[in-house]
């Protein structure tokens, strides 16, 4: 079996960049979504060819590697005993990833053959009033900050140059492993919870799926 050093060795000084950056990639945004865009695609292809020696590499670091057939390049934590970072949402932003991963997987689970999965902010509203959340958040202002933190971490994407009637949310197949059915049936519970206690309207609500380097606990 090839060590480490035999397998980067083995790689020419060009693909030693691109592991590299593929590396940081992952460490700084979790997961690499295939079908983004064509440098994601690459980076995709490239890691699935040389999955052993990142799978080795990122091992050392406390990390699985997980590629998935769907195109999704992924980190996960493999050592208990490794204090990773983990990334903080407002109650309002766990809100919202739930609502967004509620309706990726309904539209899934309808059979929906698009390519690319897309909702409305329409639709995202409808999902959010089921919370019945009476809490002060600027709406418009809040899901966006939301947004643009998710597209973050490659679990979708909003072009906000389109005109209003036109912007759709793009909902990456990484957004599926965010949360579990079990972890978002329990995280629900907790986030009604807490909406419902006027006195906790600005505590912090943790998803410990997310590890983000340089994000500090």
């Amino acid at each position: 079996m090839s060590t480490i050093n035999e397998m980067w060795d083995d790689l020419t000084s060009s693909e030693q960049l691109v592991f590299k950056k593929s590396c940081r990639r992952l460490l700084k945004e979790t997961f690499i979504v295939r079908d983004k865009d064509d440098d994601n695609r690459k980076l995709f292809f490239f890691i699935k060819a040389n999955e052993a020696l990142f799978s080795d590499y990122l091992n050392l670091m406390g990390f699985e590697l997980v590629v998935k057939d769907n195109g999704i390049v992924m980190l996960q934590n493999n050592d208990s005993n490794v204090v990773i970072s983990k990334q903080k949402f407002s109650k309002f932003q766990s809100i919202i990833l739930c609502c967004l991963w509620t309706l990726y997987m309904d539209k899934v689970q309808s059979g929906s053959l698009s390519k690319q999965i897309t909702v409305s902010f329409p639709e995202l509203n409808a999902e959010l009033e089921k919370f019945e959340f009476k809490g002060a958040f600027d709406i418009k202002r809040d899901i966006k900050t939301a947004l643009q933190l998710f597209a973050r971490y490659n679990l979708i994407f909003v072009n906000w140059n389109a005109p209003d009637n036109e912007r759709v949310i793009v909902l990456y197949p990484s957004i599926q492993f965010a949360l579990d059915e079990s972890e978002f049936a329990a995280f629900v519970t907790v986030v009604r919870e807490r909406m419902s206690n006027a006195d906790s309207q600005n505590e912090d609500v943790v998803d410990e799926r997310f590890d983000a380097e340089g994000e500090e606990e």
